[in-house]
């Protein structure tokens, strides 16, 4: 049995543990391994956006690149006007991915399964119409609840952050940043792709996302059955690429428990579905919820009511609730008559005067799958 010593205190008892200490000199007992302390140190002066304001559409009915599959996770180039979004490679890409010169990068991937593969289709859209203006497909990356994005300037392109090395578990193992480049296929292995350092020996499923206007970039991680943020100065961690070293963490602090709520917005003891995160300065914001399949369109009533949950998070933990984590959480009323309607993604925009925000919901299973995409201030 694998201990994670980096969440648990060492404890040593028994008898014969007893017994030897009574024939030669006491050994000192191995000291506890606390939890990371705070540094509690992210710059603050952002605006704190109000999670229980309401929501409004900003787009409808959008199509990713392959319309087999429906959104994980968005971010925005605010600068250039472009939205883009993650997603999991639906089976109608298996012959390209798995074909011709990809046969070489696709056999250490090992089963023909998109989901556990960790393959995905990253779809750049203008954010004005929704239309798809550029795409990657990214093959063992992860299942893409969340990335960041480096705006384009000039002659340099995009940046993007995401989840890597899935394996088989469907999830990253650590986090990559590479160039957008349309129209290309990448592996983590890829000479494009830059590899960083974990925020914890221990860490797993590591997703990012980044926060450009406060130089921020945000790792979210499990620890065992936990969750985890750490937030990095963004310049210095792209110093670090590929050395395995990740610099000093701005702030390193536990995720909160996140649970469903019953019909009357009594949270249960039943774990929440986590569907995305995002930061805005010392702010992280957490979505959760399932999707809504039986009840009628237009109709928001008992359970299904509490389908969309947003909550903020302080980073520094200085606005936290002492006992919940909590700054503030609230049920979203969004997009009352999408069938099914499931919350997918979270993002701060920042083109349009206050930070807004994002987050998309599912809004048809047909075979052209759809999203909508609602936003906060």
């Amino acid at each position: 049995m694998k201990m994670n010593l980096t969440r648990r205190s060492l404890i040593r008892g028994g008898t014969g543990l007893a017994a030897g200490a009574a024939a030669v000199m006491a050994l000192p007992a191995p000291a506890a391994s606390a939890a990371p302390v705070n540094p509690a140190s992210i710059p603050t002066g952002a605006p704190l956006i109000d999670v229980a304001d309401g929501s409004t559409r900003w787009l409808g009915g959008v199509t990713n690149q392959d319309t087999s599959t429906t959104l994980q996770g968005i971010a925005f180039d605010s600068v250039n006007g472009h939205l883009y979004t993650l997603q999991i490679a639906g089976a109608s890409q298996v012959a390209y991915l798995r074909s011709g010169s990809q046969v070489a990068v696709t056999s250490s991937i090992g089963a023909p399964d998109h989901d556990t593969s960790g393959d995905l289709c990253l779809t750049r859209h203008d954010l004005a119409t929704g239309a798809v203006t550029g795409y990657v497909y990214l093959l063992g990356f992860g299942h893409g609840v969340s990335l960041g994005i480096e705006p384009a300037n000039g002659s340099t392109p995009a940046y993007v952050w995401t989840e890597a090395g899935a394996g088989q578990s469907g999830y990253g193992q650590e986090f990559v940043r590479f160039p957008f480049a349309n129209q290309t296929v990448l592996w983590t292995s890829h000479p494009a792709v830059q590899r960083f350092g974990s925020p914890d020996p221990a860490a797993t499923s590591m997703t990012p996302s980044v926060d450009v206007d406060h130089n921020i970039l945000l790792i979210r991680y499990a620890m065992g059955s936990d969750h985890w943020f750490a937030a990095y100065d963004l310049s210095a961690a792209i110093a670090t690429a590929n050395t395995g070293t990740l610099p000093a963490p701005l702030a390193q602090i536990q995720q909160p428990p996140l649970y469903k709520y019953d019909a009357n917005g009594t949270p249960t003891s039943t774990p929440a579905t986590f569907q995305g995160f995002t930061s805005y300065g010392q702010y992280a914001y957490m979505l959760d919820g399932d999707p809504r399949i039986s009840t009628p369109s237009g109709t928001l009533t008992g359970v299904d009511k509490w389908a969309i949950h947003t909550t903020s998070f302080d980073l520094n933990g200085t606005q936290n609730d002492p006992t919940t984590g909590y700054i503030k959480s609230t049920h979203s009323e969004a997009d009352a008559a999408a069938d099914p309607r499931e919350p997918e993604g979270m993002a701060i925009h920042t083109g349009s005067g206050a930070p807004r925000l994002c987050f998309g919901i599912t809004n048809n299973a047909g075979s052209t799958r759809q999203f909508d995409l609602y936003y906060k201030v």
